[in-house]
C-alpha cells in the first residue's frame, strides 16, 4: 500500500482532504485547454487522483487515460468517469507509456514524488510519448517553497533538493523541489516552453513537442 493510498483511504472514511484532494481544477489548466487545439484529443493524466481532470476532459470529447499509484484513487476515478475509461494502478516511474500516443499529457502535483533523476527520466519519456505538436501541462514545486510547507518542518534531505518528511500524511515519501533553471534544463527538448510560478509555489510548465 502506497503513502497516497493511505491518504485516500483515510479521506473516504471522513479524514482530511489532503493537498490536491481539496483543490478544484487549476484555472490556468482550464484556460490552457480552452485556448489550444488538440488534433487527436487523447489525454494522459499522470497521478489522476480522484479523476476530476479526466471528467473535465472527457466532457470536452477527449479520450482519456489515467494512472495513479493508489488503488483507492483508481476506484474513486472509475466511479466518476466510468468503467470504459482506461485506468491503471502503476508506479509512474515504471509505467510503460506508448510512444507517439497522446497529444496531451499532464500531471498536477505528482511527478515530484521521487528522486530528481527519476523525474528527469519520466519527463523524457513523456516527450517521446507525445504525438507531433503534442502538448504538456506539468507542475513541479519551487525549491524556495520547501521551507514553507508544514510537513517539511521535520524532514531528511536524501539528495540535493530532495527531501523526505518525517511527520505528516506523506511521511517517508520523497519530494523533489526545483529551481527555475533546473526546470528550464529538464524541458529543453520541448518547444514554446512557458514556466510560471503560481500562488502556492508550483512551477506550471507548458510546452509542445
Amino acid at each position: 500500500m502506497t503513502v497516497w493510498d493511505n491518504i485516500y483511504k483515510d479521506y473516504q472514511k471522513g479524514g482530511e482532504a489532503w493537498a490536491t484532494i481539496k483543490e478544484g481544477l487549476i484555472p490556468s489548466f482550464v484556460s490552457f485547454v480552452e485556448s489550444n487545439e488538440f488534433n487527436l484529443k487523447r489525454a494522459l493524466d499522470i497521478g489522476c487522483g480522484t479523476g476530476k481532470y479526466l471528467v473535465y476532459l472527457k466532457s470536452l470529447g477527449f479520450e482519456v487515460t489515467g494512472i495513479d499509484s493508489s488503488e483507492t484513487s483508481i476506484e474513486m476515478t472509475k466511479k466518476l468517469v466510468g468503467e470504459e475509461v482506461s485506468l491503471s494502478c502503476d508506479n509512474m516511474f515504471d509505467f510503460d507509456i506508448l510512444k507517439n500516443k497522446y497529444d496531451f499529457i499532464f500531471s498536477i502535483s505528482t511527478i515530484h514524488h521521487g528522486r530528481k533523476e527519476q523525474v528527469v527520466d519520466l519527463i523524457n519519456r513523456i516527450y517521446d510519448s507525445l504525438s507531433e505538436r503534442g502538448k504538456v501541462f506539468i507542475t513541479l514545486p519551487d525549491i524556495e517553497t520547501s521551507n514553507q510547507w508544514d510537513t517539511f518542518k521535520d524532514h531528511e534531505e536524501i539528495a540535493p533538493g530532495t527531501y523526505v518528511p518525517t511527520i505528516g500524511p506523506e511521511k517517508g515519501l520523497a519530494h523533489s523541489f526545483f529551481a527555475k533553471n533546473e526546470v528550464e534544463n529538464i524541458f529543453s527538448r520541448f518547444k514554446d516552453v512557458n514556466i510560471e510560478r503560481d500562488e502556492i509555489g508550483r512551477w506550471i510548465i507548458i510546452g509542445e513537442k
